[in-house]
């Protein structure tokens, strides 16, 4: 199982309206409100990485009322 982290910034008055979009995408196993930089971190599991980095390009990113992200490969050591 492979674990990615996404932090969201969002425009003003969207982040209610986000997590739930996020919430309903297959992946994702936790999305919650943060606060400084970033008002949303997201933690996606996949099989392999493509598989939770598809949900980030193909899913998250197309959400409307996102204005950025980044993405944190989480590694094993």
């Amino acid at each position: 199982m492979e674990t990615v982290y996404v932090l969201l910034k969002t425009d003003p008055g969207m982040l209610e309206e986000i997590l739930k979009a996020i919430r309903k995408l297959e992946g994702v196993k936790e999305a919650s409100p943060v606060t400084g930089a970033y008002d949303i971190i997201v933690r996606i599991d996949g099989e392999f990485i493509t598989d939770a980095l598809s949900v980030v390009v193909k899913e998250i990113r197309k959400i409307s009322g996102i204005q950025g992200t980044e993405t944190l490969i989480s590694v094993k050591l």
